[in-house]
């Protein structure tokens, strides 16, 4: 409870300070404040909002593919079931989750997976060496070395804001400049749509079935 009440206020003035920032989330923002991420919400709220589900996914939608992911997520996770229930002894059917190896790299897709290699290393020696050779070691220290990696990284961001970025000071270097080139700089855009042209199906009243 008083870590979330301190949370509560510092947030706010993180905010605070954010919102006059001048020219933040754009390219020429200062101090790197570019704002990089995939914007997923507002991408939802087009898609279900404005556009509307049965003009994307429908069955005349552009994406209607997208519908077998229903079916093949059913097969799937009734062949696991039923592999386990064959093999009950085997350890890798035992550890396989279809819906975790499914959604999992998800959280990663918008980005180069040189983004998520960094914690795969760390994830294998933690869940993979350590838990099943110290159980109660790592029973006892996971967790918290997991919250002291996160508090590390905020620490440094921090450091590194107020004392470098913060007196506009550029160091050149390899890990500071990939970020910036080719497309993970300004976005590959695979295809323009000409004045007229639509990202999906063109669809009119008489098109959607009576309830």
């Amino acid at each position: 409870m008083i870590a979330t009440l301190i949370s509560t206020f510092v947030c706010t003035a993180v905010i605070n300070f954010q919102v006059n920032i001048p020219n933040i989330c754009q390219e020429n923002a200062p101090m790197r404040f570019y704002c990089p991420g995939p914007n997923t919400f507002f991408t939802a709220s087009v898609l279900w909002g404005t556009i509307g589900p049965l003009k994307v996914f429908g069955h005349k939608g552009q994406y209607k593919e997208l519908l077998l992911g229903f079916p093949a997520g059913i097969v799937l996770t009734g062949a696991a079931f039923l592999l386990v229930k064959k093999f009950p002894k085997n350890r890798y059917l035992r550890q396989f989750h279809p819906v975790a190896f499914w959604y999992g790299p998800l959280a990663w897709a918008p980005y180069s997976f040189s983004y998520a290699m960094p914690s795969i290393p760390i994830a294998l020696l933690s869940w993979v060496y350590i838990r099943s050779r110290y159980l109660a070691f790592w029973s006892k220290y996971n967790f918290v070395l997991s919250a002291a990696f996160s508090a590390g990284i905020a620490i440094s961001g921090t450091i590194m804001l107020f004392s470098i970025q913060w007196a506009q000071i550029e160091l050149k270097w390899w890990g500071n400049e990939q970020p910036y080139v080719g497309c993970e700089g300004s976005a590959c855009t695979l295809k323009q749509l000409e004045p007229g042209e639509r990202f999906y199906p063109w669809w009119d009243g008489s098109q959607i079935p009576a309830p």
